[in-house]
């Protein structure tokens, strides 16, 4: 083969190389996006298994149980009358839409979107309770003092740093976030989930209400979430 052939299959191997990494290149996308507002036209295509997009772990819905600390570290002195059971102490919610940025080969990515959660708390059967604002007063149960419910919903800004594995289908998640929330103000979050389904706990670093006497009540929240977009896109989309 003489020099010439040489160059000539020289370039067109550096010629096909160049072409298949501006494929490669076309194939990533930097940004997704989720939650309830993409429910109304859904795309059934979005998540093309070509494409390299991070897909956070954030919850479509989620619902598990909260339990209020006298603190943010939990004060034994503090009494809260709350019925006792895992359905009797609710933190549930939504997510109204989510953007995320991915960071590296759809590994790695920061996500930001807006939720709607709410706290539901069940009065122990001989106290009622009143609500004023931020401050709450638990009282014996008479004649005008019948309110046996506690409830509490606020607007949610997460803020949140992930990570997951290439699988397309059924990804292992994991992520940590700070939230901005209406009321209380701030919380913490860990998450890890497996495609769909992930499992969260967050802490409030800002009390949810405060008693009379100064106790200012902290929730802590363990609950299941599903992402609902994320399901139907990725198992039960069309087959192509």
């Amino acid at each position: 083969m003489s020099i010439r052939q040489i160059i000539i299959v020289v370039l067109l191997l550096s010629a096909q190389q160049g072409m298949a990494q501006d494929v490669e290149q076309q194939r990533e996308e930097k940004w997704a996006h989720g939650g309830v507002l993409m429910m109304l036209a859904p795309d059934f295509d979005y998540y093309d298994k070509d494409l390299v997009r991070y897909d956070p772990p954030s919850p479509f819905i989620w619902f598990g149980g909260s339990w209020l600390n006298g603190g943010m570290m939990g004060d034994p002195q503090a009494q809260f009358p709350l019925r006792s059971g895992a359905l009797r102490k609710v933190d549930c919610g939504f997510t109204i839409f989510q953007v995320s940025r991915n960071l590296y080969r759809g590994n790695v990515g920061v996500t930001a979107g807006l939720q709607i959660a709410g706290y539901f708390y069940d009065v122990a059967p001989s106290y009622s309770v009143e609500k004023d604002g931020y401050r709450v007063a638990f009282m014996p149960k008479d004649k005008e003092h019948q309110r046996d419910e506690l409830s509490f919903t606020a607007l949610r800004i997460p803020l949140q740093i992930g990570a997951q594995t290439s699988n397309r289908l059924f990804s292992l998640q994991t992520g940590v976030a700070l939230l901005y929330t209406t009321r209380p103000g701030a919380q913490w979050l860990v998450t890890a989930g497996l495609g769909p389904l992930t499992i969260n706990y967050s802490q409030n670093l800002t009390p949810l209400f405060k008693l009379a006497d100064g106790t200012k009540a902290y929730p802590s929240s363990l609950t299941v979430g599903v992402d609902i977009w994320n399901f139907l896109c990725r198992v039960i989309r069309p087959s192509d």
